[in-house]
């Protein structure tokens, strides 16, 4: 039964009904600890003051901060939990450099688990996802290597780079000319002008999609089996890019001191000239604060769950044994908020803990996140989300002037603790006033490195 599926609102009341029935069958059969030989490796403690129903409650309601609170509980090193029927194994961060050579662990698989029912995957999909055979392994691995010299920097990323930067000039244009609808007398009869769509790619057949696609058809996926990888991927890497940019532009709206220096940092490049080109693959050097603000945001809204789907026993750090079909998990709070690494003030939002005192960008204190990955795997598209969210905020504080409304002040969104999967999303939308910001200076964004 589906770990993460279950939590998800409309299938409680059944699933709660069935639970009850499955966990007493449970109790009859499970083993005392995850040990294989107790000769050979040490047992992983399990937690048993919660009852698995209560863990599947409070995930439920909680959703992935309440692992991280199981885990800033508890002294363990490591530790293991029954959610329903689902045998899951949470990891510290002082085990985490073990995480890299853990054998036998595939994601495809939980993600399955995590998306199976809410996107209806077929069986043959299903099938492939879980990676029971080496066929489907092998797509999983290629699919991955595909992704990664996709995204690494070079001409692909400067494509990329261009196309994201060319749909948010043409929304801004959008938002611009209805502006000045709403400024002019004429306005309610003028149409909206400029909003000029980024040009489509010319080579039909040979985008990324496509090769994902012949892939996926080479491994026997039918036309509905790409369907559901393809909503595979927007679900898994769409909402987190979301997630982060809105927090980036929430926070930076929160501090009217931070907005202001932001704003200096784009206002100065340049200043004298009418024409500025802004490289992205220098974006911490020429911007520290808003490349500071963002990674900020990665550590303190990165508070999600890093984790695996062991497909085989196996073990980790040669000493505690992981069974098969359970579930280990990394929670990146304890790490994010350890105060030791970051500092007392570690529970407070402060981008300049990433400059230096000069007030450069210091490329070390970077090297402490773990967002972009702990299983040996670094996310593959961790350069076009920054430069996703270093354009968005480029473009929208150089072209748009936001403030509360009249009589109105700016409340921080607090995050949705029923987010289940990835970045916490805020829990409301911020209603802002917007006005256009006056500017002759023409921005162009470039990859040159």
């Amino acid at each position: 039964m589906s770990l993460i599926l279950l939590a998800l609102p409309g299938y409680l009341p059944l699933t709660l009904i069935l639970l009850a029935v499955l966990v007493a069958i449970r109790r009859q059969t499970r083993p005392d600890s995850f040990q294989k030989d107790p000769a050979a490796f040490k047992p992983v403690p399990v937690l048993r003051h919660i009852p698995a129903l209560g863990h599947l409650l409070y995930y439920a309601r909680d959703g992935s901060s309440y692992y991280s609170r199981l885990c800033l509980s508890t002294k363990l090193p490591i530790f293991a939990v029954w959610t329903g029927t689902a045998k899951v194994t949470l990891i510290q961060p002082e085990l985490a450099k073990y995480l890299p050579k853990l054998k036998n662990v595939g994601l495809n698989p939980l993600a399955l688990d995590m998306f199976r029912k809410s996107l209806g995957f077929g069986k043959f999909s299903s099938a492939l996802l879980q990676e029971e055979d080496e066929a489907s392994r092998e797509l999983g691995h290629s699919a991955s290597r595909m992704f990664r010299e996709e995204f690494i920097p070079g001409q692909r990323l400067r494509h990329y780079a261009e196309k994201v930067d060319g749909y948010i000039q043409s929304d801004l244009r959008i938002v611009r000319a209805r502006l000045a609808q709403l400024s002019s007398p004429q306005g309610q009869s003028q149409q909206g002008r400029g909003a000029q769509k980024p040009e489509q790619d010319k080579k039909k057949g040979d985008g990324f999609l496509d090769r994902i696609r012949r892939l996926c058809q080479n491994h026997g996926a039918t036309p509905d089996g790409w369907t559901d990888y393809q909503l595979l991927l927007i679900a898994g890497l769409g909402p987190n890019i979301m997630s982060a940019t809105t927090w980036l532009v929430y926070h930076i709206l929160n501090d009217e001191q931070l907005l202001e220096s932001i704003r200096r940092e784009i206002d100065q490049l340049g200043k004298d000239e009418d024409n500025v080109a802004i490289d992205l693959s220098e974006i911490a050097e020429t911007f520290p604060l808003l490349h500071a603000t963002w990674l900020e945001v990665l550590r303190f809204h990165g508070t999600f769950l890093a984790g695996r789907y062991v497909r085989e026993d196996t073990t980790l750090a040669d000493t505690y044994f992981l069974p098969k079909g359970s579930y280990a998990l990394a929670p990146l709070t304890p790490h994010h908020y350890d105060r030791t690494i970051w500092g007392d003030d570690a529970d407070v939002f402060r981008p300049e803990r990433f400059l230096a005192k000069d007030g450069k960008f210091d490329p070390e204190v970077k090297k402490r996140l773990r967002v972009f990955g702990l299983f040996g795997t670094i996310c593959p598209g961790r350069f076009l989300a920054t430069n996703m969210a270093m354009t968005l905020a480029i473009r929208l504080f150089s072209t748009l002037d936001m403030r509360p409304r009249e009589g109105d002040e700016f409340v921080m969104p607090k995050e949705r603790k029923d987010t289940v999967v990835g970045m916490m999303t805020p829990d409301r939308e911020v209603i802002m006033r917007v006005t256009r910001r006056e500017s002759t200076k023409s921005i162009s964004m470039t990859w040159k490195s």
